[in-house]
């Protein structure tokens, strides 16, 4: 008679208590899990091959360009370096020597300048950026930010009020300084 005492307890298991668990754990589990995380940069590579015929314009294109190096910003135009005509240009110093970092880059004056030669050339969209190689990939996000639009400014598009200023929406990353 003992014997079947012994058999009777050992398969009575209580399983409540760790399905409870298990129902408790699941969504906790699928609440944590990151599946995807897609991000999206629109922006234009050049072309490769040879260039097509330009159309003769009567307003002379503007051309410009953003080159990102260890010792700053250089805005550069079709004339040249934009800025002084003595060749300094354009030129956004970096913060810190070296330009450490994404915050040694003097990204809102970047902004303002082209905010004012957008001043100048209403009409123009374009901007060329110049990376070095060895830039942070941040850096070129945060230069790509810059030209885009002036999130200080806030102007009225298409009948929205309180929209950061466009500035040069379309950018090209061209091949980098050597």
């Amino acid at each position: 008679m003992a014997k079947k005492k012994r058999a009777a307890a050992a398969e009575e298991l209580d399983l409540v208590p760790i399905m409870n668990m298990v129902t408790i754990l699941i969504p906790f589990l699928l609440l944590s899990v990151q599946f995807v995380s897609i991000a999206v940069i629109d922006s234009t590579l050049p072309a490769i091959g040879k260039p097509t015929e330009a159309q003769p314009d009567d307003e002379e294109k503007l051309n410009l360009s953003v080159a990102i190096t260890d010792k700053g910003y250089s805005v550069l135009g079709a004339s040249g370096v934009l800025g002084n005509p003595d060749g300094d240009g354009a030129t956004v110093p970096c913060l810190r020597d070296g330009c450490p970092g994404v915050d040694a880059y003097d990204v809102s004056k970047l902004t303002e300048m082209l905010g004012q030669i957008k001043d100048e050339y209403p009409d123009e969209e374009n901007v060329i950026l110049i990376p070095e190689s060895n830039v942070p990939y941040e850096v070129l996000i945060a230069t790509m930010d810059a030209a885009r639009e002036n999130p200080d400014v806030k102007v009225t598009v298409n009948g929205v009020s309180d929209v950061a200023r466009p500035l040069f929406p379309f950018v090209v990353i061209a091949g980098g300084v050597q």
